[in-house]
C-alpha cells in the first residue's frame, strides 16, 4: 500500500530538526500557529529567549536512530514520555461531516515551565509512527542522514548521494 503524505516530499519536522534543517526558532513558529492560547503564549515567550536544544536534539536523533535499527522498545517509551507527559494535553476530535466521522488529534501546552518544545517534537514524531510506521525511516548509505520521503526502498537521501553510490 502507498502512503503519500499530504506534505509532499518533504521530511516530517522531527527529522528536519534532527538534520538541522530548522532550528528551535523555526519550530516556535510553527507552534505559535496553534489554535491554543496557552501554547501560543508558550512560543511567543519562548521566542524572548531561545533555548538551547542541541542536548535534546543529539538524544532524539539517537532515540530514531535506535528505532530504525531495532524497532520501538521499552527506552523509546520511556524516552517519548518523559518530554510529552509533564508536558502537553493531547484532544482527540471527532467531527461529523457529510462522509463520516472525521478523526483528528492535537496536542497543546499544559505547562509552559516542563520541557513542552520538545514534547511537541516528541508527539510529532510518534504521529508519524501511527500514520506511516517505521518502514520509510531510513538512514542514507553514502551520508547516514536520516529521511522518510522517498519511500520504502530508497537507501539515499538525495540525488546528490544517490550519484555518489559506489
Amino acid at each position: 500500500m502507498n502512503k503519500e503524505r499530504s506534505v509532499g516530499n518533504a521530511n516530517p519536522m522531527f527529522l528536519r530538526f534532527i538534520n538541522h534543517e530548522i532550528g528551535v526558532r523555526d519550530l516556535l513558529i510553527s507552534f505559535s500557529r496553534s489554535n491554543h492560547p496557552v501554547t501560543v503564549a508558550a512560543s511567543n515567550k519562548a521566542m524572548l529567549n531561545v533555548p538551547d536544544l542541541e542536548p535534546f536534539r543529539k538524544e532524539l536523533e539517537e532515540a530514531v536512530r535506535d528505532i530504525v535499527k531495532d524497532g520501538p522498545g521499552p527506552e523509546f517509551k520511556a524516552f517519548v514520555d518523559h518530554y510529552m507527559e509533564p508536558s502537553l494535553v493531547e484532544e482527540k476530535i471527532v467531527k461529523q461531516t457529510p462522509r463520516g466521522e472525521n478523526k483528528s488529534q492535537v496536542a497543546y501546552v499544559k505547562d509552559e515551565d516542563a520541557p513542552w518544545i520538545q514534547g511537541l517534537v516528541c508527539y510529532n514524531l510518534c504521529l508519524y509512527i501511527k500514520a506511516f510506521g517505521l518502514g520509510d525511516l531510513k538512514a542514507c548509505k553514502i551520508c547516514d542522514k536520516l529521511f522518510a520521503n522517498k519511500g520504502q526502498y530508497a537507501v539515499y537521501c538525495s540525488n546528490v548521494c544517490k550519484s555518489r553510490k559506489k
